[in-house]
């Protein structure tokens, strides 16, 4: 028999099943965007040297908040003899640049997420939900290989001090 007669028959046989199966489908949905997953980073922890707002030289925004889920917040508490080599996957960053140290204007939100020892990021304007970029655009990852890691903002764990 024939592929395309085998295709024909198994079209007829998959359009006439019983009526119990003839729900309509569900469309297919995007994947949430790694802010959405983030929800209320703002509650979230803090890296110890970034426990409030900072001047930085990045074009993130004049000054930041950076803001770790728990993944990272273990990933800083682990004591190994060699110390930790990279962060653990679904390790989350988010960075919300603001216009002035004190109050101002969120002018722009990035994110990152690792997954399957890979990192994406996704990055807005101050005013919407909707990313600007996603993924790994260069100027992310150009800028962020010069971290541990990835990560420019704080440190890996270093292993424990020699006695």
């Amino acid at each position: 028999m024939s592929t395309r007669r085998s295709a024909a028959i198994a079209a007829v046989l998959l359009g006439a099943a019983p009526a119990g199966c003839e729900e309509p489908l569900q469309p297919v949905s995007e994947a949430p965007t790694l802010l959405a997953e983030a929800g209320d980073y703002t509650q979230w922890a803090r890296p110890k040297n970034r426990a409030e707002r900072q001047p930085v030289v990045a074009p993130h925004g004049g000054f930041v908040d950076i803001y770790i889920n728990d993944v990272v917040v273990a990933d800083q508490a682990m004591v190994l003899p060699e110390g930790l080599p990279a962060w653990s996957d679904e390790a989350m960053v988010v960075l919300a640049g603001h216009d002035a140290m004190e109050g101002g204007s969120l002018v722009q939100v990035a994110v990152m997420q690792k997954r399957g020892g890979v990192w994406a990021w996704e990055q807005y304007d101050g005013s919407s939900d909707e990313p600007r970029f996603s993924g790994r655009p260069d100027v992310c990852v150009g800028c962020h290989s010069a971290g541990e890691d990835f990560i420019r903002s704080f440190r890996l764990p270093d292993p424990p001090p020699e006695e």
